[in-house]
């Protein structure tokens, strides 16, 4: 953490955040998905590399699949609660390998999400997926606000974007 209280949140991490402090992801065809429980004044990050693992395992967020319940859990947000949170995903770009060609994970995590975020019942408030750039995720705990800033190009991006 540094002194302004910006926690990053990394790959396959979820943190929730303390009194004052802000969780923040960069996310590409990573999912952020941000919980957000103004009631409680609670704001929680998962950065999610992956769609889907067989193995429900608590406390992970390198899947999907795992973060959702995980955060919850970490929350305390009972089944009846569940309907007060704000969730907010983001990410999903369609990120190109190394070949130029494109991966796919980000639309399988997107998809993986609005899949996880129902059978939780759970209802997206606000999403900011796909697309071609990284996004930068931060849940602000003081003010339960969210903040989605998308990535510039790079000077490599336009050397190579062609005529």
């Amino acid at each position: 953490m540094n002194d302004s209280g910006l926690i990053q949140v990394g790959m396959g991490e979820l943190r929730i955040a303390r009194d004052g402090e802000t969780l923040c992801a960069l996310l590409g065809s990573c999912v952020g998905i941000g919980l957000l429980w103004r009631r409680r004044n609670s704001v929680a990050l998962a950065h999610c590399l992956l769609p889907t693992s067989p193995d429900v395992v608590v406390h992970g967020a390198r899947y999907v699949n795992q973060a959702v319940p995980s955060l919850l859990t970490l929350l305390g947000v009972r089944r009846d609660e569940r309907r007060e949170i704000d969730v907010i995903l983001c990410g999903g770009a369609n990120m190109f390998g190394a070949a130029g060609l494109s991966t796919g994970v980000g639309a399988s995590n997107v998809a993986a999400a609005h899949h996880t975020l129902a059978a939780y019942d759970l209802v997206l408030s606000h999403e900011a997926t796909g697309g071609r750039r990284g996004r930068t995720l931060q849940l602000d705990s003081r003010s339960g606000m969210f903040t989605i800033v998308k990535v510039e190009r790079t000077e490599e991006e336009f050397d190579h974007a062609g005529t």
